[in-house]
Protein backbone atom coordinates (compact mmCIF):
# COMPACT_ATOMS: atom_id res chain seq x y z
CA UNK A 1 0.00 0.00 0.00
CA UNK A 2 3.43 2.51 0.22
CA UNK A 3 4.23 4.49 3.13
CA UNK A 4 1.38 5.64 5.63
CA UNK A 5 2.27 8.47 8.00
CA UNK A 6 -0.16 9.85 11.21
CA UNK A 7 0.05 13.39 12.42
CA UNK A 8 -1.66 14.98 15.51
CA UNK A 9 -3.68 18.29 14.80
CA UNK A 10 -6.16 20.67 16.72
CA UNK A 11 -9.20 21.18 15.34
CA UNK A 12 -8.65 24.59 15.01
CA UNK A 13 -6.68 24.34 12.30
CA UNK A 14 -3.54 22.13 11.39
CA UNK A 15 -0.99 22.31 14.19
CA UNK A 16 1.71 19.27 14.27
CA UNK A 17 2.49 18.25 17.64
CA UNK A 18 3.98 14.63 16.74
CA UNK A 19 4.61 12.35 13.92
CA UNK A 20 4.98 9.37 13.87
CA UNK A 21 4.56 6.20 11.42
CA UNK A 22 1.27 4.16 11.75
CA UNK A 23 2.14 1.20 13.13
CA UNK A 24 3.16 3.28 16.14
CA UNK A 25 -0.16 4.91 16.39
CA UNK A 26 -1.38 6.05 19.44
CA UNK A 27 -4.43 7.72 20.78
CA UNK A 28 -4.66 11.14 22.38
CA UNK A 29 -4.57 11.87 25.62
CA UNK A 30 -8.05 11.33 27.34
CA UNK A 31 -8.32 14.79 28.79
CA UNK A 32 -7.31 16.04 25.27
CA UNK A 33 -10.52 15.17 22.73
CA UNK A 34 -9.79 18.13 21.03
CA UNK A 35 -7.38 16.70 18.76
CA UNK A 36 -7.34 14.85 15.73
CA UNK A 37 -5.12 12.10 13.92
CA UNK A 38 -4.70 12.77 10.34
CA UNK A 39 -3.58 10.19 8.40
CA UNK A 40 -1.67 9.80 5.01
CA UNK A 41 -1.12 7.13 2.92
CA UNK A 42 0.06 6.83 -1.01
CA UNK A 43 -1.92 4.67 -3.03
CA UNK A 44 -1.54 4.09 -6.31
CA UNK A 45 0.85 7.05 -6.71
CA UNK A 46 -2.10 9.63 -5.04
CA UNK A 47 -1.84 10.35 -1.50
CA UNK A 48 -5.21 9.97 0.35
CA UNK A 49 -6.13 11.38 3.99
CA UNK A 50 -8.73 10.67 6.58
CA UNK A 51 -9.00 12.05 10.13
CA UNK A 52 -9.92 10.14 13.14
CA UNK A 53 -11.47 11.37 16.20
CA UNK A 54 -11.81 10.80 19.46
CA UNK A 55 -16.07 9.23 19.68
CA UNK A 56 -16.38 12.40 22.29
CA UNK A 57 -16.45 14.63 19.63
CA UNK A 58 -20.12 14.62 18.04
CA UNK A 59 -21.08 17.40 16.00
CA UNK A 60 -17.29 18.19 15.52
CA UNK A 61 -15.92 18.64 12.11
CA UNK A 62 -12.63 18.59 10.80
CA UNK A 63 -12.11 22.32 10.27
CA UNK A 64 -10.25 21.45 6.18
CA UNK A 65 -11.95 19.35 3.86
CA UNK A 66 -15.72 18.30 3.10
CA UNK A 67 -16.84 15.38 4.95
CA UNK A 68 -17.96 12.78 3.19
CA UNK A 69 -18.81 9.44 5.42
CA UNK A 70 -18.24 8.28 8.71
CA UNK A 71 -18.38 4.85 10.11
CA UNK A 72 -17.20 3.81 13.69
CA UNK A 73 -15.07 1.35 15.65
CA UNK A 74 -15.26 0.77 19.25
CA UNK A 75 -13.57 4.28 19.90
CA UNK A 76 -12.84 6.10 16.98
CA UNK A 77 -14.51 7.72 13.96
CA UNK A 78 -13.36 8.03 10.72
CA UNK A 79 -14.22 10.60 8.58
CA UNK A 80 -13.09 10.96 5.51
CA UNK A 81 -12.06 14.20 3.30
CA UNK A 82 -11.70 15.30 0.15
CA UNK A 83 -7.83 15.49 -0.80
CA UNK A 84 -6.72 19.48 -0.16
CA UNK A 85 -3.52 21.68 -0.96
CA UNK A 86 -0.47 20.17 1.40
CA UNK A 87 -0.29 21.79 4.58
CA UNK A 88 2.61 23.86 5.66
CA UNK A 89 5.73 21.82 6.76
CA UNK A 90 6.38 23.42 10.19
CA UNK A 91 9.50 23.85 11.15
CA UNK A 92 11.24 22.36 14.51
CA UNK A 93 9.35 22.69 17.53
CA UNK A 94 8.24 26.11 16.50
CA UNK A 95 9.31 29.71 18.25
CA UNK A 96 8.81 31.73 21.25
CA UNK A 97 7.60 35.00 20.98
CA UNK A 98 8.24 37.49 23.27
CA UNK A 99 7.79 41.09 24.18
CA UNK A 100 11.12 43.62 24.10
CA UNK A 101 11.68 47.41 25.45
CA UNK A 102 8.14 47.67 23.18
CA UNK A 103 9.22 45.55 20.55
CA UNK A 104 8.37 41.54 19.44
CA UNK A 105 10.99 39.20 19.16
CA UNK A 106 11.58 35.71 18.71
CA UNK A 107 13.91 33.30 19.11
CA UNK A 108 14.71 29.10 18.88
CA UNK A 109 13.61 26.92 21.72
CA UNK A 110 17.25 26.27 21.47
CA UNK A 111 18.20 30.16 22.24
CA UNK A 112 19.58 30.43 18.28
CA UNK A 113 18.45 32.79 15.82
CA UNK A 114 17.12 35.83 18.56
CA UNK A 115 15.19 38.63 16.23
CA UNK A 116 13.06 41.67 16.39
CA UNK A 117 10.26 42.61 14.39
CA UNK A 118 10.70 45.84 12.73
CA UNK A 119 7.63 48.09 11.23
CA UNK A 120 7.44 51.18 9.25
CA UNK A 121 4.30 52.59 10.79
CA UNK A 122 4.44 56.37 12.57
CA UNK A 123 3.40 57.15 15.97
CA UNK A 124 2.98 53.62 17.12
CA UNK A 125 4.94 53.62 20.95
CA UNK A 126 4.52 49.67 21.46
CA UNK A 127 3.59 46.05 19.21
CA UNK A 128 2.46 43.02 20.68
CA UNK A 129 1.58 39.67 19.49
CA UNK A 130 -1.90 38.88 20.22
CA UNK A 131 -2.17 35.05 18.58
CA UNK A 132 -0.69 33.01 15.58
CA UNK A 133 -2.13 31.74 12.25
CA UNK A 134 -1.75 27.82 12.64
CA UNK A 135 -0.04 27.58 8.98
CA UNK A 136 2.88 28.97 11.07
CA UNK A 137 3.36 32.73 8.86
CA UNK A 138 0.90 34.44 9.44
CA UNK A 139 0.04 36.73 13.41
CA UNK A 140 -2.22 38.86 14.74
CA UNK A 141 -0.51 42.04 15.64
CA UNK A 142 -1.48 44.64 18.35
CA UNK A 143 0.25 47.77 18.13
CA UNK A 144 -0.80 50.76 20.58
CA UNK A 145 -0.38 55.11 20.26
CA UNK A 146 1.02 56.81 23.16
CA UNK A 147 -1.71 58.59 25.13
CA UNK A 148 -2.80 61.81 24.55
CA UNK A 149 -1.59 63.02 27.48
CA UNK A 150 0.73 61.31 29.48
CA UNK A 151 0.75 63.04 32.62
CA UNK A 152 -3.06 62.29 32.69
CA UNK A 153 -4.93 59.30 35.20
CA UNK A 154 -4.32 56.09 33.51
CA UNK A 155 -8.27 55.53 33.07
CA UNK A 156 -8.37 59.55 32.40
CA UNK A 157 -10.09 59.96 28.23
CA UNK A 158 -7.01 61.54 27.49
CA UNK A 159 -4.99 58.53 29.56
CA UNK A 160 -2.80 55.33 28.62
CA UNK A 161 -5.88 53.28 28.58
CA UNK A 162 -7.99 54.70 26.26
CA UNK A 163 -4.48 55.30 23.96
CA UNK A 164 -5.87 54.81 20.36
CA UNK A 165 -5.05 50.75 19.11
CA UNK A 166 -4.71 48.71 16.18
CA UNK A 167 -4.79 45.01 15.05
CA UNK A 168 -2.70 43.70 12.28
CA UNK A 169 -2.24 40.47 10.09
CA UNK A 170 1.50 40.39 9.58
CA UNK A 171 2.67 37.43 7.00
CA UNK A 172 6.26 36.74 8.05
CA UNK A 173 7.16 35.35 4.62
CA UNK A 174 5.62 38.60 2.10
CA UNK A 175 6.73 40.67 4.71
CA UNK A 176 3.13 41.97 3.90
CA UNK A 177 1.83 43.97 7.11
CA UNK A 178 -2.08 44.46 6.77
CA UNK A 179 -4.52 46.32 9.34
CA UNK A 180 -8.04 44.64 10.72
CA UNK A 181 -10.45 47.55 10.55
CA UNK A 182 -11.64 47.30 14.01
CA UNK A 183 -12.48 50.71 16.23
CA UNK A 184 -10.04 51.50 18.89
CA UNK A 185 -9.74 49.62 22.01
CA UNK A 186 -11.17 46.30 20.55
CA UNK A 187 -8.55 43.37 20.36
CA UNK A 188 -8.95 40.46 18.75
CA UNK A 189 -8.61 37.31 21.02
CA UNK A 190 -8.86 34.63 19.05
CA UNK A 191 -9.45 32.62 15.36
CA UNK A 192 -12.65 30.82 15.36
CA UNK A 193 -12.36 26.94 13.83
CA UNK A 194 -11.22 26.95 9.92
CA UNK A 195 -9.74 30.11 10.89
CA UNK A 196 -12.24 32.69 8.87
CA UNK A 197 -13.17 34.74 11.51
CA UNK A 198 -11.85 36.38 14.65
CA UNK A 199 -13.29 36.56 18.14
CA UNK A 200 -13.46 40.33 19.68
CA UNK A 201 -13.35 41.76 22.75
CA UNK A 202 -13.24 45.48 24.11
CA UNK A 203 -14.96 48.05 25.86
CA UNK A 204 -16.17 51.46 24.79
CA UNK A 205 -17.62 54.21 27.03
CA UNK A 206 -18.14 51.18 29.48
CA UNK A 207 -19.99 49.35 27.35
CA UNK A 208 -18.68 45.60 26.71
CA UNK A 209 -18.36 44.02 22.58
CA UNK A 210 -18.32 40.76 22.11
CA UNK A 211 -18.33 39.88 18.93
CA UNK A 212 -16.85 37.50 15.67
CA UNK A 213 -16.16 39.08 12.30
CA UNK A 214 -14.49 37.85 9.33
CA UNK A 215 -10.74 38.34 8.60
CA UNK A 216 -11.18 41.89 6.89
CA UNK A 217 -13.40 43.06 9.74
CA UNK A 218 -16.18 42.59 7.49
CA UNK A 219 -19.87 41.03 8.84
CA UNK A 220 -20.29 41.00 12.67
CA UNK A 221 -22.04 39.06 14.96
CA UNK A 222 -22.80 39.83 18.01
CA UNK A 223 -22.22 37.65 20.67
CA UNK A 224 -22.68 39.98 23.98
CA UNK A 225 -23.33 44.11 24.17
CA UNK A 226 -24.17 45.63 27.62
CA UNK A 227 -22.50 47.80 30.49
CA UNK A 228 -19.32 47.04 31.84
CA UNK A 229 -15.96 46.48 31.19
CA UNK A 230 -15.22 43.00 29.75
CA UNK A 231 -11.67 41.69 28.74
CA UNK A 232 -9.73 38.75 29.39
CA UNK A 233 -12.00 36.65 27.09
CA UNK A 234 -10.98 33.15 25.79
CA UNK A 235 -12.53 30.60 23.30
CA UNK A 236 -13.12 27.48 24.09
CA UNK A 237 -11.00 24.79 22.43
CA UNK A 238 -14.61 23.53 20.72
CA UNK A 239 -14.85 27.06 19.41
CA UNK A 240 -18.37 27.11 21.04
CA UNK A 241 -18.00 29.46 23.75
CA UNK A 242 -16.65 32.32 25.32
CA UNK A 243 -15.08 32.79 28.78
CA UNK A 244 -14.77 36.14 30.03
CA UNK A 245 -14.25 38.64 33.19
CA UNK A 246 -16.10 41.89 33.90
CA UNK A 247 -16.19 44.68 36.09
CA UNK A 248 -17.94 47.89 36.14
CA UNK A 249 -21.30 46.87 36.13
CA UNK A 250 -23.69 48.85 37.85
CA UNK A 251 -25.42 46.58 40.87
CA UNK A 252 -22.89 43.81 39.87
CA UNK A 253 -20.02 42.50 41.83
CA UNK A 254 -16.46 43.96 41.21
CA UNK A 255 -14.69 41.37 38.95
CA UNK A 256 -17.09 38.52 37.66
CA UNK A 257 -16.46 35.65 35.39
CA UNK A 258 -19.31 34.48 32.82
CA UNK A 259 -19.19 32.05 30.17
CA UNK A 260 -21.32 32.75 27.20
CA UNK A 261 -22.40 30.40 24.19
CA UNK A 262 -21.12 32.04 20.65
CA UNK A 263 -24.34 30.32 18.78
CA UNK A 264 -27.74 30.59 21.12
CA UNK A 265 -25.93 33.95 22.99
CA UNK A 266 -26.75 32.52 26.76
CA UNK A 267 -24.52 33.48 29.24
CA UNK A 268 -23.97 31.25 32.52
CA UNK A 269 -22.32 33.46 35.46
CA UNK A 270 -19.31 31.10 36.80
CA UNK A 271 -17.53 33.49 39.65
CA UNK A 272 -19.15 36.24 41.63
CA UNK A 273 -18.67 37.34 44.89
CA UNK A 274 -17.91 41.35 46.16
CA UNK A 275 -14.84 39.91 48.68
CA UNK A 276 -13.25 38.61 45.77
CA UNK A 277 -11.72 39.83 42.24
CA UNK A 278 -12.17 37.06 39.72
CA UNK A 279 -10.13 36.92 36.48
CA UNK A 280 -8.74 35.40 33.86
CA UNK A 281 -10.34 32.61 32.41
CA UNK A 282 -8.30 29.74 30.93
CA UNK A 283 -10.28 26.60 29.44
CA UNK A 284 -8.96 22.98 29.83
CA UNK A 285 -8.45 21.49 26.85
CA UNK A 286 -11.51 19.12 27.01
CA UNK A 287 -13.32 22.19 27.32
CA UNK A 288 -15.36 20.89 30.46
CA UNK A 289 -13.55 23.39 33.30
CA UNK A 290 -12.24 26.99 33.63
CA UNK A 291 -9.58 27.70 35.69
CA UNK A 292 -9.56 31.59 37.36
CA UNK A 293 -7.91 32.92 40.05
CA UNK A 294 -9.43 35.14 42.88
CA UNK A 295 -8.17 37.85 44.29
CA UNK A 296 -9.45 39.55 48.45
CA UNK A 297 -8.61 43.13 46.71
CA UNK A 298 -10.26 44.51 49.48
CA UNK A 299 -7.31 43.42 51.68
CA UNK A 300 -4.58 43.53 48.63
CA UNK A 301 -5.52 46.81 47.32
CA UNK A 302 -2.42 45.98 44.73
CA UNK A 303 -4.19 42.89 43.65
CA UNK A 304 -0.32 41.07 44.32
CA UNK A 305 -1.57 37.74 45.70
CA UNK A 306 -4.41 35.15 44.56
CA UNK A 307 -5.83 31.77 44.93
CA UNK A 308 -6.47 29.28 42.10
CA UNK A 309 -10.05 28.14 41.34
CA UNK A 310 -11.65 25.76 38.68
CA UNK A 311 -15.56 25.75 38.12
CA UNK A 312 -17.46 23.54 35.38
CA UNK A 313 -18.38 25.36 31.83
CA UNK A 314 -22.06 24.81 33.12
CA UNK A 315 -21.77 26.41 36.46
CA UNK A 316 -22.86 23.18 38.16
CA UNK A 317 -19.25 22.63 40.29
CA UNK A 318 -16.28 24.38 41.49
CA UNK A 319 -13.32 23.86 42.94
CA UNK A 320 -11.00 26.20 45.03
CA UNK A 321 -7.05 24.43 44.27
CA UNK A 322 -5.15 26.86 46.28
CA UNK A 323 -5.50 28.90 49.49
CA UNK A 324 -4.04 31.34 51.30
CA UNK A 325 -3.69 33.46 48.30
CA UNK A 326 -0.41 32.81 47.60
CA UNK A 327 -0.08 33.04 43.80
CA UNK A 328 1.79 35.95 42.22
CA UNK A 329 -1.00 37.76 40.72
CA UNK A 330 0.26 41.52 40.29
CA UNK A 331 3.86 40.62 38.91
CA UNK A 332 6.55 44.16 39.69
CA UNK A 333 9.86 43.17 38.72
CA UNK A 334 13.15 45.43 37.64
CA UNK A 335 14.99 48.86 38.38
CA UNK A 336 13.25 51.75 37.92
CA UNK A 337 15.28 51.72 34.16
CA UNK A 338 13.82 48.27 33.46
CA UNK A 339 10.22 47.97 35.25
CA UNK A 340 7.69 45.79 34.06
CA UNK A 341 4.48 44.36 35.53
CA UNK A 342 1.08 42.67 34.45
CA UNK A 343 -0.89 40.18 35.50
CA UNK A 344 0.35 36.79 35.47
CA UNK A 345 -2.15 33.81 34.69
CA UNK A 346 -1.85 29.85 35.73
CA UNK A 347 -1.86 27.90 32.42
CA UNK A 348 -3.25 24.20 32.00
CA UNK A 349 -0.62 21.92 30.15
CA UNK A 350 -2.03 20.98 26.58
CA UNK A 351 -2.75 17.67 27.32
CA UNK A 352 -4.92 18.67 30.70
CA UNK A 353 -2.97 16.60 33.22
CA UNK A 354 -1.46 19.81 34.91
CA UNK A 355 -1.82 23.32 36.07
CA UNK A 356 0.92 25.80 36.31
CA UNK A 357 0.94 27.84 39.49
CA UNK A 358 3.15 30.60 40.85
CA UNK A 359 3.48 30.36 44.89
CA UNK A 360 5.21 32.78 46.73
CA UNK A 361 7.62 31.86 49.55
CA UNK A 362 5.96 32.51 53.07
CA UNK A 363 6.82 36.01 54.05
CA UNK A 364 7.87 37.02 49.92
CA UNK A 365 7.35 40.62 49.15
CA UNK A 366 8.90 42.57 45.42
CA UNK A 367 10.58 45.78 45.59
CA UNK A 368 7.82 47.89 44.09
CA UNK A 369 5.56 49.14 46.97
CA UNK A 370 2.23 49.66 45.83
CA UNK A 371 0.65 53.17 46.69
CA UNK A 372 -2.61 53.13 47.06
CA UNK A 373 -3.73 57.13 47.98
CA UNK A 374 -1.08 58.11 44.72
CA UNK A 375 -3.22 58.68 41.18
CA UNK A 376 -2.38 56.33 39.28
CA UNK A 377 -0.79 57.72 35.71
CA UNK A 378 -0.04 54.01 34.73
CA UNK A 379 -1.42 51.12 36.06
CA UNK A 380 1.55 50.20 38.10
CA UNK A 381 1.67 52.65 40.79
CA UNK A 382 3.97 51.92 42.82
CA UNK A 383 7.14 52.67 44.53
CA UNK A 384 11.27 51.28 44.36
CA UNK A 385 11.85 50.59 47.80
CA UNK A 386 14.70 47.60 47.22
CA UNK A 387 15.53 47.68 50.88
CA UNK A 388 12.04 46.01 51.89
CA UNK A 389 12.50 43.10 49.02
CA UNK A 390 12.78 39.37 50.40
CA UNK A 391 11.75 35.68 49.05
CA UNK A 392 10.33 34.96 46.02
CA UNK A 393 8.52 32.37 44.22
CA UNK A 394 8.84 28.42 42.96
CA UNK A 395 6.77 27.44 40.40
CA UNK A 396 4.57 24.08 41.12
CA UNK A 397 2.74 21.74 38.80
CA UNK A 398 -1.43 21.47 40.37
CA UNK A 399 -3.03 18.23 39.38
CA UNK A 400 -6.67 19.41 38.50
CA UNK A 401 -7.92 16.29 40.13
CA UNK A 402 -6.33 16.36 43.01
CA UNK A 403 -5.30 19.87 43.51
CA UNK A 404 -2.02 18.33 44.96
CA UNK A 405 0.93 20.96 44.31
CA UNK A 406 4.70 19.77 43.20
CA UNK A 407 7.14 22.35 43.27
CA UNK A 408 9.73 21.78 40.26
CA UNK A 409 11.62 25.02 40.81
CA UNK A 410 13.63 25.57 43.40
CA UNK A 411 16.32 28.42 44.48
CA UNK A 412 18.81 29.12 46.92
CA UNK A 413 18.40 32.44 47.51
CA UNK A 414 14.85 32.70 46.26
CA UNK A 415 14.58 34.54 42.79
CA UNK A 416 11.05 35.68 41.30
CA UNK A 417 9.69 32.94 38.50
CA UNK A 418 6.82 33.96 36.88
CA UNK A 419 4.30 33.68 33.67
CA UNK A 420 4.49 30.40 32.52
CA UNK A 421 4.01 29.19 28.80
CA UNK A 422 3.51 25.40 27.68
CA UNK A 423 4.91 24.02 24.36
CA UNK A 424 2.38 22.52 22.33
CA UNK A 425 3.69 18.93 23.38
CA UNK A 426 3.16 19.72 27.35
CA UNK A 427 7.58 18.60 27.47
CA UNK A 428 8.64 22.01 27.96
CA UNK A 429 7.86 25.38 29.88
CA UNK A 430 8.98 28.87 29.29
CA UNK A 431 8.68 31.39 32.18
CA UNK A 432 10.06 34.53 32.90
CA UNK A 433 12.75 34.86 35.92
CA UNK A 434 14.20 38.04 37.67
CA UNK A 435 16.23 38.85 40.86
CA UNK A 436 15.35 41.93 42.90
CA UNK A 437 16.20 45.19 40.95
CA UNK A 438 17.10 43.18 37.77
CA UNK A 439 15.54 42.75 34.32
CA UNK A 440 13.21 40.14 33.74
CA UNK A 441 14.78 37.05 31.67
CA UNK A 442 13.37 34.06 29.79
CA UNK A 443 14.22 30.85 30.68
CA UNK A 444 12.82 27.39 28.89
CA UNK A 445 13.18 24.17 31.18
CA UNK A 446 11.57 20.33 30.95
CA UNK A 447 7.69 19.70 32.52
CA UNK A 448 9.62 18.45 35.25
CA UNK A 449 11.75 21.27 36.62
CA UNK A 450 14.99 19.95 34.51
CA UNK A 451 17.53 21.32 32.49
CA UNK A 452 16.56 25.05 33.25
CA UNK A 453 18.75 27.04 30.71
CA UNK A 454 18.46 30.76 30.03
CA UNK A 455 16.99 31.82 26.18
CA UNK A 456 17.04 35.76 26.27
CA UNK A 457 17.59 39.06 28.18
CA UNK A 458 16.14 40.87 25.45
CA UNK A 459 17.26 43.90 24.09
CA UNK A 460 20.31 45.38 24.98
CA UNK A 461 19.81 43.34 28.02
CA UNK A 462 17.14 45.09 29.09
CA UNK A 463 14.42 42.74 29.85
CA UNK A 464 11.83 39.97 27.89
CA UNK A 465 8.27 39.43 29.23
CA UNK A 466 4.91 38.12 27.90
CA UNK A 467 6.08 35.04 26.02
CA UNK A 468 4.11 32.92 23.66
CA UNK A 469 5.01 29.55 21.65
CA UNK A 470 4.13 29.22 18.28
CA UNK A 471 4.00 26.95 14.64
CA UNK A 472 6.42 27.82 12.82
CA UNK A 473 6.17 27.40 9.00
CA UNK A 474 9.42 26.31 6.94
CA UNK A 475 9.54 29.44 4.43
CA UNK A 476 8.64 31.61 7.30
CA UNK A 477 11.98 30.07 9.15
CA UNK A 478 14.03 30.04 6.30
CA UNK A 479 13.19 33.93 5.66
CA UNK A 480 13.50 34.77 8.76
CA UNK A 481 16.86 33.34 8.97
CA UNK A 482 18.08 35.14 6.71
CA UNK A 483 17.30 38.24 8.29
CA UNK A 484 18.98 37.60 11.14
CA UNK A 485 21.73 40.67 13.19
Amino acid sequence: MGNRTARMYRLDGPYPVLSLQEDNLRRGPRTAPGWVWELSAEVGGMTRKCLCLVLTLVGVAGSKGHLYAAHASVSLATLLVRDEAPMAKIHGRGIIFFSSSNRIGMIEPDATGERYLQFDVPNQSLWQIRLPFSDGRRLVLASQEPPRNPFAKFDDKDGAAFARTHQWIYDLVSKQLTEIPLPSLMSVVALLPGEKRFLVCGAIANETRLFTVNLDGTEPDWIYRGPGYAYGATLSPDGKRVAYHITNVPGRNGYEIYVVDIGTKRRVLLASDPDYLNFGPQWSPDADWVLYQRCEHKKDPGHDHSDLCISRADGSEQRILTTGQRHWFGTSYGSPETRGGGSNLPTWSPDGRAITYTRCLPGSRTAWEFQADRPDTNHFNREYKPELARGGTEICLIDPQTGKAKAITHDDPPIWNWRTVWSPDSKHIVFARAAVGCPAELWIMDADGRNRRLLTRGINGKGADFQSWAPLDARAAEELGRGRS
